[in-house]
């Protein structure tokens, strides 16, 4: 059985904006929804297009299920208390955890950028075609991804097509955005916990300079740590 893709339109920063400060004062998605097409009528001038975007937006800050309905509200709360550099910080966190496409998509880059300059379309569809098969769905999907990418100015073009480098990592952020952002990393790993150490350094995060310390992460009630023979320190979420 295929997967599902889900995230398969270019998204717009201030499109993520909108729809994160609705969700902030309204509750119905009706009326979410309704404000959203609203918004996007400039910019998406099918109605269908509207609606598969609308729809992408409102299963980032909206239509969340139970299970991550804490850390949404977390996240909006600090949405509308903190300044606009941590708006991308929270985006991300919640595009990763609705999206394992895209999470998907996040993890691959990191992991290559680690290892080299720039990244190519063609070496992200060649790793992400393993796990999600070799169709055409999956390649027009994560060129849009990778689009939104950019426009989120986490990456940038190259005078080679297709071809891109890393912008400058965001941050720095507050140890409270940080902690919830690695929250937000866990919920979107596949595993339940990860070694304590590697948390911050999880490539699906490359674009944002994580500086937390060990410590904090040991102090938040969020993360139960739990030791696995003499020096391995696994980190989980708690779960309530």
């Amino acid at each position: 059985m295929a997967l599902n893709i889900g995230f398969d339109r270019r998204v717009k920063l201030e499109w993520l904006d909108a729809a994160a400060w609705k969700a902030a004062t309204e509750t119905d998605i009706t009326e979410v929804r309704k404000y959203l097409d609203d918004f996007l009528q400039s910019e998406c001038q099918s109605r269908e297009a509207r609606r598969k975007t609308i729809t992408v937006l409102t299963r980032i800050w909206v239509r969340v299920p139970q299970k991550h309905r804490s850390l949404q509200e977390r996240a909006l709360g600090i949405l509308t208390e903190d300044g606009p550099d941590t708006r991308l910080w929270l985006h991300w966190g919640m595009t990763l955890v609705a999206y394992p496409f895209f999470r998907d998509i996040a993890d691959i880059i990191g992991r290559l950028l680690a290892l080299q300059n720039e990244v190519s379309l063609e070496q992200v569809y060649r790793r992400l075609a393993e796990r999600w098969g070799e169709r055409s769905t999956v390649r027009r999907a994560s060129q849009r991804v990778v689009r939104s990418m950019v426009d989120w100015g986490v990456l940038q073009d190259t005078a080679v097509k297709g071809v891109y480098i890393p912008a400058a990592k965001k941050g720095p952020a507050s140890a409270s955005v940080q902690l919830w952002f690695l929250e937000a990393l866990l919920y979107s790993e596949s595993t339940q916990a990860v070694i304590l150490q590697q948390l911050p350094k999880l490539p699906s995060a490359f674009p944002f300079h994580l500086d937390i310390s060990v410590a904090n992460i040991r102090q938040s009630k969020r993360f139960e740590i739990q030791r696995q023979g003499l020096d391995l320190d696994m980190v989980a979420i708690v779960h309530r």
